[in-house]
């Protein structure tokens, strides 16, 4: 009876354990949004609240005087989401390459808006990345496009 009573215990030990979820991100409304977040590394999410992949939104965002949009990338099932699987990726190609931003940097906050770094990196077609290419990029984004802020927690 005892070794049955370990069992059960065991069993749903492991059961509860098993349907954790895992997450280092901390999401943020824009009002929560203060300078304790400035000279951190951040997402942003634009426009609708993107969510367990739904409600994916696309930003258009100057690079070179060029317009390019971008759709964001939620790697989000409700259970597991990591702060380095989100990025914006080009839909719109520069000379053959796509781009993706693969965080931002809160460099500073105003009323109306976020100035950033963005860490921009080109990519092939063949999906390698090109890594002389890769560079940092001074930007700002108005706070009635943006819907939430993400954070990486620390653990």
């Amino acid at each position: 009876m005892k070794t049955l009573k370990i069992i059960i215990f065991l069993l749903l030990f492991w059961t509860s354990s098993y349907g954790q979820d895992g997450s280092d991100i901390r999401y943020f409304k824009i009002i929560g949004v203060d300078s304790f977040l400035i000279g951190q590394d951040i997402h942003f999410d634009f426009f609708n609240r993107s969510f367990r992949g739904q409600a994916i939104d696309t930003i258009t965002i100057t690079i070179d005087n060029r317009p390019a949009r971008f759709i964001e990338v939620r790697k989000d099932n409700g259970y597991n989401n990591w702060f380095s699987q989100q990025s914006l990726q080009s839909i719109d190609k520069f000379d053959g390459q796509t781009i993706k931003i693969s965080k931002f940097k809160l460099d500073s906050i105003t009323t109306t808006s976020f100035q950033v770094t963005m860490y921009v990196e080109y990519y092939d077609h063949n999906n390698n990345m090109i890594v002389d290419k890769a560079r940092q990029i001074e930007y700002w984004f108005d706070k009635k496009d943006i819907i939430e802020v993400l954070v990486k927690s620390k653990q």
